[in-house]
C-alpha cells in the first residue's frame, strides 16, 4: 500500500512541474534539469499519464462524456442540454470538446517526444527498456486515437487520403498531414520499436497488478509496479491487432490477437473474470481483464459530474447529467431474442444500471462507475475502482472472432461464448449452418455494444464498419458524421 501511495505522490508532484508540460522551446532548460536519470523519466511518464487523465481526454470526453453521446447509450437530451449538439452530431456548433481532444492528444505526444530526445543517454537496463517501450507505445496509442477520430473512413475512402500529422520528432514548426496509409506505417514502426523494448516486460511473468519492488530497502520504482496500469507488452501487441483491423487486414489483426490470447491463457497474467468474482464491488467493471488502463484519482468526481448518484433527485433534463436509454437497450440489445439473455450481468439492475427509488418517475441511472466516497486510491483493494479501461481482453477476443467469422465460424462462436460466459450469460450459442458470416459479425458487434456502454469506444467502431448508429431511430452513416473537423487553428497555422 505504501508503494502505491508513493506512485501517486510522484504523479501529483510532477503535475506541478508545469514548465515541462509546455510545448515551446523555452522549456529546454527544465528538460535538461529533469531528464538526466531514471527518476526524472519516471516523473516525466507520471506527467504523461496524468495528461491522459484530464477531462478533455480519458477523464471524461473520450470516455463516458462527449464520445458516448454520439452513440445510442443515453436518452436524447433536450435542446438546452450541454450535450444536445453532440447527440445530433452537429460538430460545427461544438468545436470546444473536439479541439480539446486534438490539442490534448498532441500535447501528450509532445511530452513523449521531449523524453524520447534524451532517453538514449540513460545506461542500458531493464528500466531504460521499459521507458522506451512506454514512450513509443503511448505515442502510437495517441496517434491511433487521432486517426480514428479525425482521419478518413477507410472502408469508404481508402488509405491514400489525407488524415493527420504524425509527429514523431520534437519540432516547433508546421508539419505535413500524412495519408492514412502513412500514419499506419508510422504506427507500425513505433509499435515494433515498443514491442522490441518490452521483450523483458515484467508483466509477462507476473500479475498485471503485481508490485515489482520486492525488496523493502530498494528505491521505489514506479516502472515495475502495476504494469497493467501502464503501457506494456500486451498493450502494444493489442494495438498492433487494432491497427491492422482498422487498416482492414483482419487476418493480420487476428494473428496479433492470438498472440495475446495464447500467452495470457498460459500464464494467467490477464484473465476473464469468473462469475463468482462478479459479486464483488471491486469486480463490477472486470478490472483484471484490463490490458492497459489509467489510474485516475479524480475518477469518481468526474463520473458523478455526468452520472448522478443514487438519491440525487435532479431531473433527467438537468445539464450535463446523462441517463441511459435502459428500456430500449433491454429490448433491442441485452434481451434481444437472437443473442440476449436476462442473466447478463451487465444489464441486471444494480450492476451497470440501477433505478432510483428517491425519484417518483423512476429513471434508471448508469452506476457501473459508482462507488463509495470512502474508497481510496491508496488502498490495495479499492485502487481498481479508479481504473479507466483503455484496452481489455474482451477487445482482443472480439478482434479475433471478427476474422474467424468468415474463415472459421466455429472458432468465432467459441470466442463469443467465452466472453458471454464471463458475463454470466447461461445459454451459449450453438453453431449451425444458418449462421453465416454477416450473422456472426452482427453478434460480435452487438457483444461489443453490450460491453462498452459508457466507454467511449463504440463511435469509432461504427466508423470503421461504416455502419448505421443504433438508436431508437437509426442514424445513417455519412463521411461527415464520422469525421471530426480539424481545428481551425491547425488549418490556419499548419496549412497543407
Amino acid at each position: 500500500m505504501k508503494k502505491i501511495v508513493l506512485l501517486i505522490t510522484i504523479a501529483a508532484f510532477f503535475v506541478s512541474c508545469e514548465k515541462f508540460l509546455d510545448v515551446t522551446p523555452k522549456d529546454k532548460a527544465y528538460q535538461k534539469d529533469l531528464l538526466n536519470d531514471i527518476s526524472g523519466f519516471q516523473m516525466g511518464l507520471a506527467a504523461v499519464y496524468n495528461s491522459m487523465n484530464t477531462t478533455s481526454l480519458y477523464g471524461r470526453d473520450l470516455k463516458f462524456g462527449f464520445m458516448e453521446t454520439l452513440v445510442g447509450t443515453y436518452n436524447a437530451p433536450n435542446s438546452a442540454h450541454s450535450y444536445y449538439r453532440a447527440f445530433r452530431h452537429e460538430y460545427s456548433l461544438i468545436l470546444s470538446p473536439i479541439n480539446g481532444i486534438w490539442t490534448s492528444l498532441y500535447g501528450v505526444i509532445n511530452q513523449v517526444n521531449i523524453m524520447l530526445q534524451d532517453v538514449d543517454k540513460l545506461p542500458n537496463s531493464l528500466n531504460k527498456d521499459l521507458i522506451i517501450g512506454e514512450l513509443y507505445g503511448i505515442r502510437a496509442f495517441c496517434h491511433f486515437e487521432l486517426l480514428k477520430l479525425f482521419g478518413p473512413v477507410i472502408k469508404e475512402q481508402g488509405l491514400d487520403v489525407s488524415s493527420i500529422p504524425y509527429r514523431d520528432a520534437l519540432i516547433f514548426t508546421s508539419s505535413k498531414f500524412n495519408t492514412a496509409a502513412e500514419v499506419i506505417s508510422k504506427l507500425n514502426k513505433d509499435l515494433t520499436a515498443a514491442r522490441l523494448a518490452f521483450q523483458e516486460d515484467p508483466i509477462r511473468t507476473s500479475s498485471r497488478v503485481s508490485n515489482g519492488n520486492s525488496l523493502t530497502y530498494e528505491k521505489y520504482n514506479s516502472l515495475v509496479d502495476r504494469r497493467g496500469n501502464r503501457m506494456n507488452y500486451y498493450a502494444v501487441v493489442a494495438l498492433q491487432a487494432q491497427v491492422s483491423q482498422w487498416e482492414g487486414n483482419l487476418q493480420k489483426a487476428a494473428e496479433f490477437a492470438e498472440e495475446v490470447i495464447t500467452e495470457v491463457s498460459s500464464n494467467n497474467v490477464i484473465r476473464f473474470t469468473t462469475v463468482a468474482e462478479l459479486s464483488s464491488t471491486y469486480n463490477k467493471r472486470m478490472p483484471n481483464e484490463n490490458i492497459f488502463a489509467l489510474i485516475n484519482q479524480s475518477f469518481r468526481t468526474n463520473a458523478l459530474s455526468i452520472f448522478s448518484a443514487i438519491g440525487d433527485t435532479r431531473a433527467t433534463s438537468t445539464s450535463p447529467l446523462l441517463f441511459p436509454n435502459y428500456t430500449w437497450l433491454g429490448t433491442n440489445l441485452y434481451n434481444n431474442s437472437a443473442h440476449g439473455s436476462v442473466s447478463d450481468f451487465r444489464y441486471k439492475a444494480g450492476n451497470w444500471f440501477q433505478s432510483d427509488p428517491a425519484i417518483s418517475v423512476t429513471p434508471f441511472k448508469v452506476v457501473k462507475y459508482h462507488f463509495a466516497e470512502s474508497e481510496s486510491v491508496s488502498n490495495i483493494n479499492s485502487v481498481v475502482l479508479f481504473e479507466t479501461k483503455l484496452i481489455s481482453l474482451h477487445d482482443i477476443y472480439m478482434i479475433a472472432a471478427e476474422y474467424y467469422a468468415s474463415s472459421n465460424p466455429v472458432k468465432a462462436i467459441t470466442y463469443l461464448n467465452t466472453v458471454r460466459s464471463a458475463r454470466d450469460i447461461i445459454t451459449p450459442f450453438t453453431y449451425n449452418t444458418s449462421m453465416d458470416e454477416v450473422t456472426i459479425k452482427n453478434f460480435i458487434f452487438d457483444e461489443l455494444r453490450k460491453e462498452n456502454i459508457g466507454e467511449g469506444k463504440l463511435f469509432t467502431e461504427y466508423k470503421r464498419l461504416f455502419r448505421a448508429i443504433d438508436r431508437a431511430t437509426a442514424v445513417q452513416p455519412t463521411l461527415a458524421r464520422f469525421t471530426f473537423p480539424i481545428p481551425i487553428n491547425e488549418q490556419t497555422y499548419n496549412p497543407q
